[in-house]
């Protein structure tokens, strides 16, 4: 009678395949990443003609507001406890810089006040802000 036996061979097993899955995933999520950022929502920025704009503005959290009042964590629609929580996260990461308010220039300043004391009760105190320089 006759036994099946595995063939003889070396023992390796072949990677290749595991190794694409695994470029595969690390290119998906830098996709992603890229994406997120830029999706941010389209504001009307205000023109400051004497701004200085950062080479890099670094880790920091891009939060905007619409001229209604509307709140943004990155590009999505949020209120301003889940950007206090967000922010307070944030914050305790290593080489994180702060906030990059995005505000319209319509957007009434009491939604920018209010937005800087929520940094500021979370402990951000590093805010830069989008301008336009013409």
């Amino acid at each position: 009678m006759k036994v099946w036996r595995p063939a003889e061979g070396d023992g390796a097993f072949n990677m290749t395949s595991m190794i694409d899955i695994v470029f595969l995933l690390i290119t998906f999520f830098m996709t992603v990443t890229s994406y997120a950022n830029a999706e941010l929502i389209q504001v009307q920025m205000p023109i400051a003609p004497e701004a200085i704009v950062p080479e890099e503005v670094g880790d920091r959290q891009f939060i905007s507001i619409a001229d209604n009042g509307t709140y943004f964590l990155g590009a999505f629609k949020s209120d301003l406890e889940t950007i206090k929580k967000a922010l307070a996260a944030r914050n305790q990461v290593e080489g994180f810089k702060g906030a990059y308010i995005r505000a319209d220039a319509n957007t009434p300043h009491k939604y920018v006040n209010d937005l800087m004391k929520a940094c500021g009760e979370v402990g951000v105190y590093n805010i830069i802000f989008g301008t336009l320089q013409d």
